[in-house]
């Protein structure tokens, strides 16, 4: 005979096991697609900030940049207001796990690494990674970071191709971003830090009393958009609204605005 405690403690589990049928149902109602984006009525993009000028916040407090303008373009071609949410380097990728944004546009290079845990659409802009330092530096080339301290901000593609190419005594510091690595460098945290070429210029531009300088050329790095493994639909509608931008103009009209230059003609496609 089951007792009243037994009956209670099952009546008890019900609401659990309802709200797990429920979260399991929701994991099985498939990927987001573009027509559910414009059902909803916004689409949600992660953006990268603190480095400008892909992504940075304005003297009122707005994320403005490159990557902002190319949001709102894609959000035009879907016919819905565009909600960006602005995210450091290291929390890109888990955000768009975690289903708070559909797609990163947020200068993010297609690497192996990354490739087994998202997918990438053809680079949609790109920078040149340099090695900065204080223009009194006698650092000119990657042999002479021996023993030095050179900041980067964790999880990106200048920390993998630093501890791959640079000398084993070389130190690298890791930061949230490169604005941050750049500060480091500013007060002497660090003796360089590497960074794109654009937002480098644009830190020695604002800060000329720090006597920053490019010092050397570290790689070439492609930016894509990403979407989450399972997201096919969403993925081939960027890339067709990418190579859609390439061929009207768009992006070399961004490109142009944000660098001074438009898009590199050697700029990969896949």
């Amino acid at each position: 005979m089951i007792s009243r405690k037994h009956l209670f403690r099952g009546a008890a589990l019900l609401p659990g096991l309802a709200f797990l049928a429920t979260e399991a149902k929701a994991q099985q109602a498939g990927p987001i697609t573009t027509a559910d984006i414009v059902k909803r009525g916004k689409v949600r993009i992660g953006v990268v900030t603190g480095a400008p000028p892909f992504g940075m916040v304005d003297a009122q407090g707005n994320a403005v940049g490159y990557d902002l303008d190319v949001a709102a373009r894609l959000a035009f071609y879907l016919g819905v207001p565009a909600e960006v949410s602005p995210l450091t380097p290291p929390s890109r990728i888990p955000a768009l796990e975690a289903g708070r944004v559909d797609f990163l546009c947020a200068t993010l290079g297609a690497t192996p690494e990354r490739a087994r845990t998202v997918m990438f659409t053809m680079p949609y802009s790109a920078f040149r990674m340099m090695i900065m330092s204080k223009k009194d530096s006698p650092i000119a080339k990657i042999e002479d970071l021996a023993g030095k301290r050179v900041g980067v901000p964790r999880g990106t593609p200048q920390e993998q191709a630093l501890v791959r190419k640079a000398p084993k005594s070389t130190q690298v510091v890791r930061f949230e971003d490169d604005a941050t690595s750049a500060q480091a460098l500013i007060v002497g945290q660090v003796d360089a830090v590497g960074i794109p070429d654009t937002i480098g210029a644009d830190i020695a531009k604002t800060r000329p009393e720090a006597g920053l300088e490019n010092k050397f050329l570290l790689f070439n790095q492609p930016n894509c958009m990403t979407v989450r493994k399972d997201q096919f639909e969403l993925k081939q509608w960027l890339q067709n609204t990418i190579y859609y931008m390439k061929t009207n103009g768009e992006l070399d009209d961004i490109a142009t605005k944000w660098t001074g230059s438009p898009l590199p003609a050697d700029l990969p496609v896949f």
